[in-house]
């Protein structure tokens, strides 16, 4: 029992609510690691200070590799995921997704660091891969932990995750109106500029802005193209994009008002437990006293 009510204690120093010194900690050192491997990728910084910014890579991974043990440690067999009991007292299966996010990102970063432990000198011929210095840097992912720790984040991140399906559904518009016009302004500008509008993929870039087009020398040239790019830009930025944003604002209400109730599920999914236990003490209790008065 006691063992229980440590481990219990132990759940919420690394729970993932960013609510207790440790996890304040753990938050800093993902800050410092996301920066110096940010450095790391600077040949000049890399040079003066290579062997300070090793170490602390190092430093950082090993505390990882430590947060990780407590996690195991505390959730034990619970560490993957744990029943829990909705308001319908429907049983269901919670997954703990950040546990096992960090289970990959520790382990995928070990992987990536194992080449330049002394230890690990068998394997010195991957540092001819540069596969493995991606897989060290995908550390920088650990980052994405500290929108669990604020909720504005949280709600940002959930919205653009709802959103995306109807977002995506309105670039494809988009594009089908991006297409149309592509194939007017190659028919009518390919000839005159064929290093805008010389082909359909050139006038694709060209209209999303991703080369350089000089809409003013062609409409000195061609009074009327004014028309073709104010109708192009006017569906671009005054309707689609304000449907985009339209559809991430409702996402952004809607997202914040299931982190409101996420938020209160804790409490209530213990009291929903409790009760549960408790009704099924109750059964047996009757069942036993069925038996013998039969």
């Amino acid at each position: 029992m006691k063992e229980n009510k440590f481990l219990k204690k132990l759940r919420t120093f690394v729970d993932g609510e960013a609510n207790t010194p440790f996890e304040y900690f753990m938050l800093f050192v993902i800050i410092v690691n996301t920066v110096s491997l940010g450095l790391e990728t600077s040949p000049s910084i890399l040079n003066k200070y290579g062997n300070i910014l090793f170490w602390i890579d190092q430093i950082c991974l090993w505390l990882f590799i430590f947060e990780l043990i407590i996690k195991l440690i505390a959730y034990n067999r619970n560490f993957f995921g744990e029943f829990r009991y909705d308001s319908n007292n429907q049983k269901y299966f919670h997954i703990n997704k950040w546990n096992i996010f960090d289970l990959i990102i520790v382990a995928i970063s070990t992987i990536g660091t194992l080449p330049f432990f002394a230890i690990f000198r068998v394997f010195r011929l991957f540092k001819s891969i540069k596969l493995v210095k991606g897989i060290k840097s995908l550390r920088v992912v650990k980052t994405l932990k500290l929108v669990n720790g604020i909720t504005s984040l949280r709600v940002m991140v959930k919205a653009i995750i709802k959103a995306f399906p109807s977002v995506l559904w309105t670039f494809f518009l988009l594009l089908i109106f991006s297409y149309v016009y592509a194939i007017m302004g190659t028919s009518i500008f390919g000839i005159d500029f064929p290093e805008s509008f010389g082909s359909l993929k050139l006038a694709f870039l060209s209209l999303f802005g991703l080369t350089g087009i000089d809409s003013s020398e062609i409409i000195s040239r061609f009074s009327w193209a004014w028309i073709y790019f104010v109708s192009y830009n006017f569906l671009e930025a005054s309707i689609i994009m304000n449907v985009i944003v339209g559809v991430i604002v409702d996402a952004v209400n809607d997202s914040r008002k299931e982190i409101d109730k996420e938020d209160e599920t804790p409490e209530s999914n213990v009291t929903l437990n409790s009760i549960a236990k408790q009704i099924d003490i109750l059964n047996r209790k009757i069942d036993n006293l069925n038996n013998k008065n039969a």
